[in-house]
């Protein structure tokens, strides 16, 4: 249930992005001429399937949909969802971005113990920005930090591992995780 709940609130928020008010005036930039329609990315993040790839489409100029698929340390890593981008209004150059996703937010990989390794599937929602494009008809950088909210199981699984086990980890999962990513546009 708190999925969809919190699938519903990405649409939401999103929604005004997709609503665009007509007016005419002198100086008008289209669609075409000020951002990618259609593009493939590699990098490593969670939108990356961890260490992957990433195709996006935008049916509408601010808001597109994307799927990710790659390594992520403990097997195949996915991730599907929504990107809501603030174009500048007159030239190409940085915009910031939200997106909401579905897929896999956490990753466990023991050493020397791959029957332990296992990934975890939960939302997660995050921010950037593209930045470096000269012209969108080229590619440009892409730079995240995502929120992924992980379900009480990868805790427990944690617990497992190192009370019946005897596994031991150096770290634990951060708050807040990471994607770069270079994007080339297909358009």
């Amino acid at each position: 249930m708190k999925k969809i709940q919190l699938l519903l609130l990405c649409i939401v928020l999103s929604a005004p992005f997709c609503l665009n008010a007509q007016t005419a005036t002198a100086d008008t930039t289209t669609f075409d001429n000020l951002a990618d329609q259609f593009s493939l990315g590699i990098g490593m993040g969670q939108n990356f399937g961890g260490f992957g790839g990433n195709l996006l489409f935008y049916p509408q100029e601010n808001i597109g949909f994307f799927g990710g698929a790659g390594y992520a340390l403990a097997g195949m890593g996915y991730n599907l969802g929504i990107k809501a981008r603030f174009l500048p209004k007159k030239k190409a150059g940085t915009n910031f971005y939200l997106l909401g996703m579905y897929g896999y937010n956490a990753a466990v990989k023991v050493e020397n113990g791959d029957q332990y390794n296992k990934l975890f599937y939960g939302p997660s929602l995050g921010f950037g920005i593209d930045t470096g494009k000269r012209k969108y008809r080229s590619g440009y950088w892409t730079l995240a930090i995502i929120i992924p909210f992980r379900a009480a199981e990868v805790d427990d699984y944690l617990d497992e591992l190192e009370d019946d086990h005897g596994v031991t980890f150096e770290q634990k999962f951060f708050p807040i995780a990471f994607s770069v990513g270079y994007r080339f546009s297909l358009d």
